[in-house]
């Protein structure tokens, strides 16, 4: 389930990063990174569908699913960039980039503002850090 997250954390803040261009910029930036937030976004949706379904089987399998599924989700990213390189006429390439790495560490930024991470104080007793 954690993986769902992570991909509903990128759809976000491509979707509120996107508005705000649109807002700002112009619409034709909005859309620009908005489908480099989608080349990341649908291979990760895809590769947490993967692993959810192969959830309840053999353990020693997992490793061999998860590795062959980070390489097809790296290869699909780079031919969705193709694809949206070579078909979308007058293409604001920051925009693209912008988008697509917006997508790729909202997980991060995510992760760090949200889950609690624990760390050791004085004696060894464990604090939550908010």
């Amino acid at each position: 389930m954690m993986m769902f997250a992570a991909v509903g954390s990128q759809v976000a803040a491509v979707a509120v990063l996107a508005m705000l261009a649109g807002v700002v910029f112009d619409w034709n930036s909005a859309c620009d990174l908005a489908l480099g937030g989608f080349t990341a976004i649908v291979p990760n949706g895809l590769f947490a569908l993967r692993l959810a379904m192969h959830r309840n089987r053999a353990p020693e399998s997992y490793p061999v699913v998860f590795f062959l599924g980070e390489f097809m989700k790296i290869g699909l990213t780079a031919g969705l960039l193709a694809l949206v390189v070579r078909n979308v006429a007058d293409l604001q390439w920051l925009a693209l980039l912008v988008g697509l790495i917006v997508a790729l560490k909202a997980p991060l930024v995510w992760g760090m503002w949200f889950l609690r991470v624990p760390s050791s104080g004085q004696g060894g007793a464990q604090e939550s850090v908010r």
